[in-house]
């Protein structure tokens, strides 16, 4: 075997390689940045100063993860605007929120949809990637059932929801984020079908807890 002919067969073994492992490495790093964000690091003046940041919300042009896009995501993890966290217990889901949809928030955590939304009031929207068979992102959300308890806080308050749809829709029904009138929901939504659907996933609104004076049990899952 000549030189040029083992050249090229280590190259192809290490290209080989590479396929066989590039998608557990991305999903190892992915995994590693939820957790190095979580808001335990942060403090509500932190929260505060992100929610006013500039943030990409063109969810249309949101792109499949790549491995080039979490690689970024990682080199840029200490300047994402944090503005919370997401939990769903009964999926062991927990997540940062981040502001805005652009490649890198939605590489480590949940976006947010709309400028200017709060939590509590109207309908609160998140996006976050789906990956099958892994416990990243938003990918436990498939797991959830009605009635599924859904907190999430920005610091200053903690607050539940319980999960009430759950549903396969068209790529185009965007009006699943709209306001409904009279009505406060948190709305989750992430890829179904190859990317083809959406699963979307509304919680209604229950209560708000100030997040120093919170039961036990909810402190503990933040």
């Amino acid at each position: 075997m000549n030189k040029l002919k083992l050249t090229l067969l280590i190259c192809m073994l290490i290209i080989g390689l590479l396929l066989i492992f590039i998608n557990p490495i991305q999903n190892a790093i992915i995994a590693h940045l939820s957790k190095q964000l979580n808001t335990t690091d942060y403090s509500a003046e932190d929260i505060e100063k992100n929610n006013n940041v500039d943030a990409d919300f063109e969810f249309e042009a949101v792109q499949s993860l790549s491995i080039t896009e979490v690689l970024k995501a990682q080199t840029t993890a200490n300047k994402m605007p944090v503005i919370g966290s997401i939990a769903v217990p009964s999926v062991d889901m927990q997540l940062p929120i981040v502001k805005g949809v652009g490649n890198a928030s939605l590489a480590v955590g949940a976006g947010t949809m709309k400028p200017n939304q709060k939590l509590g009031q109207g309908n609160y929207a998140l996006a976050g990637h789906y990956f099958e068979e892994t416990d990243i992102l938003f990918s436990p959300l498939y797991n959830a059932s009605i009635g599924d308890t859904i907190y999430v806080t920005d610091l200053t308050n903690i607050y539940e929801y319980k999960l009430t749809t759950k549903e396969i829709i068209a790529a185009t029904d965007v009006y699943v984020i709209d306001d409904i009138p009279n009505k406060n929901v948190l709305t989750l939504v992430t890829c179904a079908d190859n990317g083809t659907k959406r699963l979307a996933i509304q919680a209604d609104f229950v209560e708000q807890y100030p997040f120093d004076k919170a039961p036990a049990k909810l402190s503990e899952t933040f």
